[in-house]
């Protein structure tokens, strides 16, 4: 059942992040990844800076450096388009080169002439010393031709992308090598495994040597200062992949493997989740903060409110809810139940919500990670939206849908309590465990839409500094990636109710299925 469910959660997140990113692109400004604030470093426009030239679910031809290139060059064949297909390659310098030299000998006679010239002042840049004969300065075609092969010869096995990416990481670690220099030379064919190496980063002089790097290969005059602060080391990085987010089809030139992929991941939507399956989700434009820090800082904190609203009105609504008969029990009675519903719940939220946070790890240590979650005069908003959440789920959890499984997980409480006034170690760790685990899931399968709106509404007016309070606020502001990054946390809970209606059952019923059903019918 669980891996059922969980096939079923991932193709249900894969189809809700497509629907949502198609939705938000249209209705948003377009700015997934922050890029739009570097365009004008490059001199590009807004909507070749955040890739709005680009499909949005499917791109039927992935025109990389490759086919760029053999455009450009049937272009030249032609008069009227000849200025601006020499210009292209010419900008596009040393990553055009394998695909000029490759189809050279199939170019007719004027446009062969035409790219020999177009690629001979690149010669002396290669590290070859000298300039490569140039037919549209008199030189033979013949001459050109020859240069260009002992060329290949010498060099071929130099324009290889694992080659630069090779050398990029050499300058990266502060090689000792001439890794620098060779990279110079392979000019902006080098370009694509410097980005690579740079989005893998986090070291600011690694950062620092890249981007210096890749401001001499581009002569863009953007890079960092030998005292420059973290703070600006990290902006000119987010300048320089926002430079590579906009012009990586101009210089990577694809595997026919990759090109297969490239069909979905070179389009507005396979960008995102591309990088999104790496972690990065992009900014959030109303804290101009990534989008995964805000979800490291405020996830464990709506779980939390939620979570343990959820639990309290669980435990209220078992012990003090059901029909007038069960509600004319003893207060010890319902005391009991709410002990019981209670106090294994909590255990097992406590686990599960360290569990998060640890994995959120907002500081490196768990006592930073309560400071930082809990501090800063939290918990009071925290106790005030759980009360309120569990005021909401425990009313819902009164529905007749709702009631059998909260009359299983109140006798579970019972004998839970039972087995604690005569001790038996093997007995309450079981009943503990299984109504620990009924607590969590009673919510979750029945109350989850309840507990999760709550959540969203309550945070803001209470001041708590959880996802809620930043989607309420991200509506109006149209923050497209924040809204849609709170989208996806949400249908995991929506989608859950299924399993854990079936872990429920499983828990409570399974281990005694007939005494225990007959009880709860009745």
């Amino acid at each position: 059942m669980l891996f059922r469910e969980a096939l079923y959660t991932l193709a249900s997140l894969a189809l809700v992040s497509a629907v949502a990113f198609a939705l938000l692109d249209r209705v948003g400004d377009g700015d997934w990844e922050g890029t739009a604030a570097y365009a004008h470093l490059f001199g590009f426009d807004r909507a070749h800076a955040i890739g709005a030239d680009l499909p949005l679910f499917w791109n039927p031809r992935v025109l990389d450096a490759r086919r760029r290139t053999a455009r450009d060059l049937a272009a030249l064949g032609d008069t009227r388009s000849r200025r601006a297909a020499r210009a292209r390659l010419e900008h596009r310098g040393s990553a055009a080169l394998p695909t000029i030299l490759g189809s050279i000998d199939d170019l007719p006679i004027d446009v062969r002439a035409e790219a020999l010239s177009i690629i001979a002042p690149w010669s002396e840049a290669l590290g070859s010393g000298e300039r490569a004969p140039d037919p549209m300065a008199g030189a033979s075609i013949t001459a050109a031709h020859r240069w260009w092969d002992q060329f290949q010869s010498a060099r071929e096995l130099d324009f290889r992308s694992s080659y630069a990416t090779r050398q990029a990481q050499r300058v990266g670690a502060r090689d000792r090598t001439n890794a620098f220099g060779r990279l110079q030379h392979l000019g902006t064919f080098a370009l694509p495994g410097i980005a690579n190496v740079l989005a893998a980063s986090n070291d600011d002089g690694e950062r620092a040597r890249l981007t210096g790097l890749l401001a001499s290969l581009t002569g863009v005059p953007l890079r960092v200062e030998a005292d420059a602060a973290p703070s600006e080391i990290q902006r000119v990085t987010r300048a320089w992949r926002a430079f590579w987010f906009a012009e990586r089809l101009e210089y990577e030139t694809y595997t026919d493997e990759h090109l297969v992929s490239a069909h979905v991941l070179e389009t507005r939507w396979g960008r995102w989740l591309e990088r999104a399956l790496r972690g990065r989700l992009g900014y959030c434009h109303q804290t101009h903060r990534p989008v995964l820090l805000e979800l490291r800082a405020r996830l464990p904190v709506s779980t939390l409110s939620s979570g343990l609203g959820g639990l309290v009105g669980t435990a209220i609504a078992i012990a003090f809810g059901g029909g007038p008969a069960l509600r004319r029990r003893r207060l010890r009675t319902k005391l009991l139940d709410l002990l019981g519903a209670l106090l294994p719940g909590l255990a097992a939220l406590g686990v599960a919500w360290v569990a998060l946070l640890r994995l959120c790890a907002p500081t490196l240590t768990l006592r930073g990670d309560l400071a930082h979650v809990l501090g800063g005069g939290q918990w009071l908003p925290l106790l005030c939206s759980a009360a309120v959440i569990a005021a909401a789920g425990g009313a819902w959890l009164e529905r007749p849908k709702a009631a059998v499984t909260t009359q299983l997980v109140r006798l579970e409480a019972e004998s839970w309590i039972a087995d604690r006034l005569r001790p038996g170690v093997r007995e309450v760790l079981r009943h503990g465990a299984r109504i620990g685990i009924a607590s969590l899931l009673a919510p979750l399968g029945f109350a989850g839409p309840v507990v999760l709106l709550g959540s969203t509404l309550v945070e803001a007016p209470l001041g708590l500094n959880g996802m809620g309070a930043l989607t309420l606020g991200a509506m109006p502001a149209r923050d497209a990636p924040w809204l849609l990054a709170a989208v996806l946390t949400m249908v995991p809970l929506l989608l859950g109710r299924r399993w854990a209606r079936g872990l429920l059952v499983r828990v409570l019923v399974a281990p005694a299925p007939v005494g225990r059903a007959q009880s709860a019918a009745s």
